[in-house]
């Protein structure tokens, strides 16, 4: 049974809870349907919404949204420089609160399972964009986060996926 998708809203307390609405959108169109021509209107409106926003690219949410919004586009470069920034302020959320007594709060939706998660994510990208080695560098990175942290690894079947595909392509 699919999931049925984000109730239609037409108020929001402010910019942020509107970008969280069109990310849930976006999410489920291109993600849950697989309808990328769908996901389009969603992924524009919350373009010029972030690109107000976020001018910066300096939040976590800001990231992963541009990175879905070039995902629908197709641009699979601009999809993964984004991912990646993601990642890399999720790592940065991580290194600054290490030591915080607050430290759980902070990383609400932003804990190692979360950043596991996003590296599941741009290994996919790397693979459409052809290279198949660093999707499975990224993935195996995945991995040994999950098992440091003592957490399950959700990307297995997509990393025997990707060693099976290495295994039968003519350069193995």
């Amino acid at each position: 049974m699919k999931a049925k998708p984000p109730l239609k809203r037409r108020k929001f307390a402010n910019d942020w809870d509107e970008i969280e609405y069109l990310y849930q959108k976006l999410l489920y169109w291109l993600y849950e349907r697989e309808d990328a021509g769908k996901s389009l209107p969603y992924a524009e409106r919350l373009e010029r919404l972030i690109a107000a926003t976020d001018p910066s690219h300096e939040s976590i949410l800001g990231e992963e949204c541009w990175s879905l919004i070039f995902e629908a586009r197709g641009d699979i470069s601009k999809a993964i420089e984004c991912r990646e920034n993601e990642i890399c302020l999720m790592r940065r959320l991580h290194e600054l609160t290490a030591a915080s007594k607050n430290k759980s709060i902070a990383l609400e939706g932003r804990g190692y399972d979360d950043l596991s998660d996003r590296l599941d994510l741009l290994a996919p990208l790397e693979r459409d964009r052809g290279d198949l080695d660093k999707a499975i560098s990224i993935l195996h990175e995945s991995k040994r986060l999950c098992d440091s942290h003592g957490i399950e690894f959700d990307g297995q079947d997509l990393l025997d996926e990707y060693l099976g595909e290495k295994e039968k392509s003519p350069e193995a």
